[in-house]
């Protein structure tokens, strides 16, 4: 068996995730830019429309047009539970299982995972940089 450097494997790991993570930050500014340009045009575009009293704009660069959004969120996370577990509700939420309250919940019951879930294990390779 080929002998392997495993302290260059683990040097190389941590400088290629941190030239990555410097891209990333460096591309979510440039996109927070991005954005903030974009959002002082939307509202331009939303104040033209509301001065003249329009739903919607058409120009040669395409069309632009209000549209409704709701943005909802829990006030009363106890009562809005009440109201779905008394209204059949479940719909109003997202389909996702909580990791850590899944691990907790086996940590305390042996290993016992709650009806109608299944966990899938998988060994990952996770790198700590020396200080």
């Amino acid at each position: 068996q080929k002998a392997m450097d495993t302290t260059k494997l683990a040097k190389a790991y941590v400088k290629l995730r941190e030239a990555k993570q410097a891209i990333e930050r460096a591309a979510e500014e440039e996109a927070g830019k991005l954005q903030a340009k974009m959002d002082v045009i939307e509202a331009e575009m939303l104040r033209f429309m509301n001065e003249n009293n329009m739903d919607s704009v058409r120009t040669t660069m395409g069309t632009f047009f209000k549209q409704l959004e709701i943005k909802p969120s829990g006030s009363d996370w106890d009562a809005f539970y009440k109201w779905i577990a008394k209204n059949n509700g479940f719909d109003f939420l997202e389909r996702r299982i909580k990791k850590t309250a899944i691990k907790e919940y086996m940590e305390t019951n042996n290993g016992k995972i709650p009806p109608g879930v299944t966990v899938h294990r998988e060994y990952v390779v996770r790198v700590r940089r020396n200080s």
